[in-house]
């Protein structure tokens, strides 16, 4: 579920309690039926509220991805730095066969630096196989700096 499906889910909680209010005034077990689907409606909010405050951690953004074809292993050797100090418990290298299923699985990795290495080797995959599509050389090397992300 993301953002998205929980918000829908939200919404769904206030349509039941906001529809409860049509039932029969007076009546006791309608009093208890709005009450319960109050505190699911404020359950779901709680659990939304939480995926929000988790969204809007600040993670770790490089200053620059070196990505570099090691033709030997047939892989992409990936550092990645930062800014000083850097962040603890940051990846700083990274290592992916040079293969499309690789770079792609890469991208649902939880890690949003490795979600951008990854990006940012895909690109360079592509450009090293239109170089080689044309017979050209294609670069060994390629640096992306942060206006790049």
């Amino acid at each position: 579920m993301d953002l998205e499906d929980v918000a829908r889910w939200v919404r769904e909680a206030e349509r039941d309690r906001d529809q409860s209010y049509s039932l029969v005034e007076g009546d006791g077990f309608g009093d208890i039926v709005r009450e319960e689907l109050q505190r699911e409606v404020y359950r779901r909010r709680r659990v939304m509220y939480d995926l929000q405050s988790v969204a809007r951690v600040a993670m770790a953004r490089p200053e620059m991805i070196l990505v570099v074809y090691d033709a030997r292993s047939a892989s992409y050797e990936c550092r990645i730095f930062y800014k000083e100090p850097r962040p603890a418990g940051v990846v700083e290298r990274l290592s992916v066969e040079a293969g499309w299923w690789s770079i792609l699985d890469l991208r649902t990795d939880p890690d949003p630096v490795v979600r951008l290495t990854s990006e940012k080797v895909g690109e360079f995959h592509s450009l090293r196989g239109r170089f080689s599509d044309e017979g050209a050389p294609a670069p060994g090397r390629r640096v992306f700096y942060a206006n790049e992300f």
